[in-house]
Order: structure tokens, then sequence, then C-alpha cells
């Protein structure tokens, strides 16, 4: 079952240092993992898969459509681009791993690169406080019920994004 992308290449290009010019296929894995280690555990399973749902159905309205635009598509956008800048100079092959070095530029040390994921998670953590304070607000029957099945993800109403990764 293919994984449906909650952004398109085109935000993460419009409000991120990301050029418009990268491959898409090089960050299409960092959506899906954001999508997966970030939104999901916030608003857990069933809240999600609605989200999911109504966005793929082209349905988000009222409150949902508010939670996808104002807070859940600036989480992942944030969110991808400061995991992006921290591998895109990186390539995995056959061969072994190489660190790509642009021809007329000139790369950047780790302290550049950490400072700019962290300008970026530092965005996307703003954004998760403020989902947080929204979720609290409103009446949203999928975050505040029980989920359906025993393995689905519960809501996360203390989740930290700040440092990386939260597993």
């Amino acid at each position: 079952m293919a994984t449906t992308l909650l952004i398109k290449a085109e935000d993460l290009t419009k409000g991120t240092p990301l050029g418009g010019n990268i491959d898409v296929s090089k960050y299409l894995h960092v959506i899906k993992e954001v999508q997966v280690f970030v939104i999901e555990p916030i608003l857990g399973t069933k809240l999600y898969k609605k989200i999911l749902s109504d966005y793929l159905s082209n349905a988000l309205d009222n409150d949902y459509k508010a939670l996808y635009e104002d807070y859940i598509k600036p989480i992942i956008i944030y969110s991808v681009a400061a995991e992006y800048v921290i591998i895109a100079s990186y390539n995995v092959a056959n061969g072994g791993i190489f660190k790509h070095q642009p021809e007329n530029g000139e790369a950047v040390n780790k302290s550049e690169v950490d400072y700019l994921a962290q300008n970026q998670r530092n965005k996307a953590d703003a954004y998760i406080k403020r989902l947080q304070k929204f979720l609290c607000t409103v009446n949203l029957p999928e975050y505040t019920t029980a989920q359906e099945e025993n393995y689905d993800i519960t809501p996360d109403r203390s989740f930290r994004y700040t440092g990386g990764w939260n597993l």
C-alpha cells in the first residue's frame, strides 16, 4: 500500500532553504518518516488516518482543515527540511557511502549544517506546541476516543521533537 504524502514537493521548497531543483526522490522517504515518526504519534493513529483519508479525497473541512493547513503541513515542511539538510550531501551506493562536493560551490562544515537543521527543527517545534494547544481546544472525536486496534498509536500529548526523531 502506497503512503499518502501530506505535502507536495513545491510546499517544501517555498518556505525553506531547500532549492526547487532538488531531486524529489532524495527526500520523499523523509516526508513519509516525518509523518510516521512525528505526526502520527502526536495525533494518534485514528486521527492521523482520518487526516490522510480526507486529504486524499479532498474532503478536509472545518477543524480538520485548520489542523492540516495551520499545523500538520508546516510541521512536516520544517521537519523534512531539518532532516534533509543533514543527509543531502551523502549518497549510498553499491560502492559505499559518498559525499557529494559541488563543482562551483563550497561544502559547509558540520556545525553550519547542524545550525541550519536546528533552525528548521525549532520552527517545527513551534508548530508542534501550537498544534498541541489547538488539539486541547477543539472536539475531534478521533483524538479523544480510544484507538481502533491495540497496536494503534495513542495520541502523545507530551510529544517533544527537539533534537531529532522521537522513536
